[in-house]
């Protein structure tokens, strides 16, 4: 249960990163750079894993606590300079398309705020306070409480992590242990390569689209069932009146009628 807890972390960091940062990235490289996009991300999480390397580094807690904030803060501003000084020369080769604030937000929120659209589209409503914390929140947060269990330590003094209730290492330990490095792999590896994944993707299968159209037209409201049957009726009586000799026919001008009765 101990090692699971790591991978229920590494999930969840894992697929608030997927949908906070990696979410139409390609198209947020493209617009704005990739030393604007990696650099801003190399910023946020680089300043936080130097603070929780100091935090949990540092033998004084006491100054331990505030040496992690400060290398925070400070990595984090000065990672955020060379963040602005990339997205000033961004701007100077495309002038007149950017002002700071439509870049920021193109930065910052854009790429979170189309994944919340368009999950609204099919779930419902989802405010936009998910998204900021979906992105600038939760990862830090998870990252932390990574940091700080693996820093935890027993009542003899080792690392809680591969000494776990003092189970012997061989083969107890080894296996939660590799249990936390699989659920990495499988992360980091669809990254490098993720065609390696592609045999996991389901077929499409015609006859599964045909019958979710079917159960989409069943759950249609009634407005736009009734809004149909005026269509088809409307069809059908189109279709009779040109089937039918009988229907009645245009009425023609006066000299078109006069010509045909002197052709008569």
């Amino acid at each position: 249960d101990y090692y699971i807890n790591f991978v229920m972390l590494l999930v969840g960091g894992f697929e608030c990163f997927a949908a906070g940062w990696v979410y139409n990235i390609h198209d947020q490289v493209e617009s704005l750079g990739p030393k604007v996009v990696f650099g801003y991300m190399i910023t946020t999480f680089g300043s936080v894993i130097v603070g929780c390397a100091l935090w949990f580094g540092l033998a004084n807690k006491s100054a331990a606590l505030w040496a992690g904030f400060v290398g925070w803060i400070g990595t984090w501003a000065l990672g955020m300079v060379g963040v602005v000084f990339f997205m000033k020369k961004r701007m100077d080769e495309n002038p007149g398309k950017w002002t700071w604030k439509s870049m920021f937000y193109e930065l910052t929120l854009k790429d979170v705020m189309d994944l919340k659209h368009d999950l609204s589209e099919i779930v419902g409503y989802i405010p936009a306070l998910w998204a900021v914390l979906v992105k600038h929140f939760i990862p830090p947060v998870i990252l932390i409480l990574f940091s700080l269990g693996a820093d935890a330590e027993t009542d003899t003094g080792k690392k809680v992590f591969g000494h776990y209730e003092n189970y012997v290492f061989a083969p107890y330990q080894i296996l939660g242990i590799m249990i936390v490095v699989f659920a990495g792999f499988l992360f980091v590896s669809s990254l490098v390569y993720p065609d390696m994944y592609a045999w996991f993707e389901k077929p499409i299968n015609k006859n599964t689209i045909k019958s979710n159209s079917i159960h989409a037209e069943q759950e249609s409201t009634p407005k736009d069932t009734e809004n149909k049957d005026e269509e088809t009726e409307k069809k059908i009586e189109d279709v009779e009146a040109a089937q039918d000799p009988k229907a009645e026919q245009p009425e023609q001008p006066p000299e078109q009628a006069r010509v045909e009765d002197a052709s008569e």
